[in-house]
């Protein structure tokens, strides 16, 4: 009897931490389905029984942004930004300028220039040259480097009117009377290749400064209209420097990606006797295409001038003004 009583005791001292096991893991199944971050869990580790194990946590992710590039979302949300600077790449463009010319010219030679004295000629009051005209212009914008850009630009011009003079006037070795019938043409051609540099560029604005080549080619013919009368030809060739700076400034963001911005141009030309300047306000609208490209229009308002003066008998002075409408493409 006492060996049975022993036996006893000793199962229920062996069985004992078997339920205390059990115990813990009916309290552990308890605990998963509350909102504890630590729970213990009996697992037989070298530190013992019943370890504390921290369990991995869950951080959900939002995506940056519906289908657009990571350094296209500007840094603040609020904030009006330009399309982004390439590092390196082209940019093309061509414009219509709708011009309304004018000017004045002195040019006499040989026995004649006396005759009516040496009075400067309106080139559309007194010679009928048409006022107004649409110049078209090509611009090639190479980025050799980050800030540093290689720009060529080219503008063709060709013009004429026909009337009766509106004074008398010599032009060339020819003596015009007021009245006669009298037929202009204005050939030009006007080519610039300089550097740009961005000085300042952030999300918001850009401020550069240019120093260009320019070659300017001026030739105005004058021919009466009567029979057998010859024509005169006046050449006018500029080699200038010109130095200015551009200003761009955003305007406004589009939900499709699209900028609205405002960039204006000033420059001053200098060097072989002459003077000339140049100015330009304007609203762009930038598009963004596939593969990184961008497409932009522009329309605004332009100011150009040249003045040189060589002697007394000649003198050559003009200036255009008016809108203009660009397009072009940055790849």
């Amino acid at each position: 009897m006492r060996v049975t009583q022993t036996l006893l005791v000793c199962l229920i001292v062996a069985l004992t931490p078997f339920t205390s096991v059990a115990y813990a893991w009916e309290i552990t199944q308890s605990d998963l389905h509350g909102n504890h971050d630590i729970v213990d869990l009996p697992s037989i580790t070298p530190y013992g029984l019943n370890s504390k194990i921290q369990p991995r946590k869950i951080i959900k992710c939002r995506p940056l942004g519906e289908g657009r590039a990571i350094a296209e979302i500007p840094a603040h949300e609020g904030e009006c930004h330009l399309p982004m600077s390439r590092m390196t790449g082209w940019e093309l463009a061509a414009d219509f300028f709708f011009a309304r010319t004018k000017g004045k010219v002195r040019f006499s030679m040989g026995m004649s220039q006396g005759y009516y004295g040496l009075d400067d000629v309106d080139l559309n009051s007194d010679m009928g040259l048409a006022d107004h005209g649409v110049m078209n212009s090509f611009m090639a914008h190479y980025m050799f480097r980050p800030n540093w850009g290689l720009r060529y630009s080219v503008m063709p011009m060709w013009m004429m009117g026909s009337g009766p003079a509106g004074k008398s006037f010599v032009f060339g070795n020819t003596s015009y009377n007021a009245g006669q019938d009298v037929n202009i043409e204005w050939e030009r051609l006007e080519q610039r290749l300089g550097l740009i540099y961005d000085v300042v560029d952030n999300k918001s604005s850009k401020i550069s400064v240019f120093g260009d080549y320019v070659r300017v080619n001026d030739r105005i013919k004058v021919m009466q209209m009567q029979a057998g009368m010859g024509m005169n030809a006046m050449d006018n060739d500029l080699n200038m420097g010109m130095a200015g700076i551009e200003f761009e400034k955003c305007l406004k963001n589009t939900s499709a990606g699209a900028t609205l911005s405002l960039k204006c141009i000033a420059g001053a030309a200098f060097g072989d006797d002459a003077f000339g300047a140049e100015a330009e306000t304007a609203l762009k609208y930038s598009i963004p295409m596939n593969n990184g490209r961008l497409g932009f229009l522009k329309g605004g308002y332009r100011y150009i001038t040249y003045k040189r003066t060589s002697s007394d008998v000649r003198m050559f002075d003009i200036a255009m003004d008016g809108g203009f409408l660009q397009l072009g493409l940055i790849f």
